[in-house]
């Protein structure tokens, strides 16, 4: 049974926006009695994974998180939220799964990035293609019980993986949802945007179960993500970029 206990991450100190705070005003009114727990760079400590640390020093805040989020899950149980994340309904149903996320379907995205034809009748990936862009696992909602190995999956492979690239640059480019599928394959994951009941109770839903933005929301959605893009440089990074470059 997972516990009902919201986590979130807000790594960066300043202020949550006011979309996060609506988000949150949100999980309150549909989950009055679940605990609700702030990962921060007091409760996690954030040198001790280099990735997370590397993600940080560059205040790519998103990203630390990526790896947070299994962490959070895995030794607490749980649910995990993104913190723009805007919950329709109340979660309760999902609680009997061992662990629960949705597919995240892009259809414009995945056939621009030309992966669809990386993905057979079966919904199964092409040994080719390293990662399927517009159709994969969401992130921004899932939850498990404690100890749930996919989870545990997750931890190891951020373990051994660097933010940075050998040339400096970041990696930015692989998103979790990116990894998180390639993960779920050996639990029976499929390219499909279907309802998946995968090994170790991984319970997959479709995607408008939890749609992966304010355009994708239908009758069937109990929660939306709102998509601050947080992985994005901002205004005053970019700024700051352009003035140490010159």
């Amino acid at each position: 049974m997972i516990p009902k206990k919201i986590h979130y991450c807000w790594l960066s100190g300043e202020s949550l926006p006011r979309l996060a705070e609506k988000c949150l005003e949100s999980w309150h009114a549909f989950l009055p009695d679940y605990e609700i727990v702030c990962w921060d760079g007091y409760r996690f400590d954030v040198d001790s994974v280099p990735y997370v640390r590397q993600a940080c020093e560059a205040r790519k805040w998103a990203f630390a998180a990526d790896y947070i989020r299994a962490y959070a899950l895995y030794n607490e149980g749980g649910i995990y939220l993104d913190s723009d994340v805007q919950l329709l309904s109340p979660l309760d149903n999902f609680l009997a799964d061992d662990f629960f996320s949705s597919i995240e379907h892009h259809p414009s995205q995945l056939l621009a990035s030309g992966t669809k034809e990386a993905i057979d009748a079966d919904g199964v990936r092409s040994p080719s293609c390293q990662y399927i862009q517009g159709l994969q696992l969401q992130a921004a909602v899932m939850g498990a019980t404690v100890g749930h190995p996919f989870l545990r999956d997750v931890m190891a492979f951020y373990d051994n993986f660097d933010f940075r690239k050998a040339d400096g640059n970041l990696q930015t480019d692989i998103l979790a949802p990116y990894i998180y599928s390639r993960i779920a394959e050996n639990y029976g994951f499929r390219y499909l945007d279907t309802e998946q009941h995968l090994s170790d109770g991984m319970h997959i839903y479709p995607s408008s179960r939890f749609a992966g933005n304010k355009h994708e929301k239908s009758p069937d959605s109990v929660a939306v993500h709102l998509c601050m893009h947080s992985w994005h440089p901002s205004l005053i990074e970019k700024l700051r970029l352009w003035f140490d470059f010159n």
